[in-house]
């Protein structure tokens, strides 16, 4: 009985997230990288996932299904898809800016939160603000 409780407590508790804002960003990319995309959109903030229900809903699926097909490359995220190091962290309070850099020293911001105590990829903030950089 106690083995049944424990798996089933195991197996039903993990919903994703992180003990820190760098490790949100590395667990997201590793969970693509070995890819398990059904745990990568566990590592995603709910305004992240809720990005992809938006998008999705033109192409009749769900939001995970969109965000499953669509990171099937692990090179489609861009820097964030290479070997890259956490050089900084920034918290302030609920949210983090994860400075990433790439092995050619080209460095990107990655945005993260807290969520029901544990830290998630916003994942939608961190293109938003790529975006701004490009105009």
């Amino acid at each position: 009985m106690l083995i049944l409780l424990v798996i089933f407590m195991t197996g039903c508790g993990n919903t994703g997230g992180s003990d820190s804002p760098s490790n949100a960003v590395k667990d997201f990319v590793k969970a693509l990288r070995e890819q398990n995309s059904g745990r990568a959109w566990n590592y995603l903030s709910k305004n992240s996932q809720a990005m992809y229900d938006d998008i999705a809903k033109s192409r009749n699926q769900s939001g995970k299904e969109y965000f499953e097909r669509s990171v099937s490359d692990v090179s489609s995220l861009g820097m964030a898809g290479m070997d890259f190091d956490v050089v900084d962290e920034k918290k302030n309070g609920d949210s983090s800016v994860v400075v990433i850099m790439t092995k050619d020293q080209k460095t990107s911001d990655m945005y993260a939160v807290k969520e029901g105590g544990v830290w998630k990829l916003d994942y939608a903030r961190s293109i938003r603000e790529s975006m701004k950089k490009l105009d």
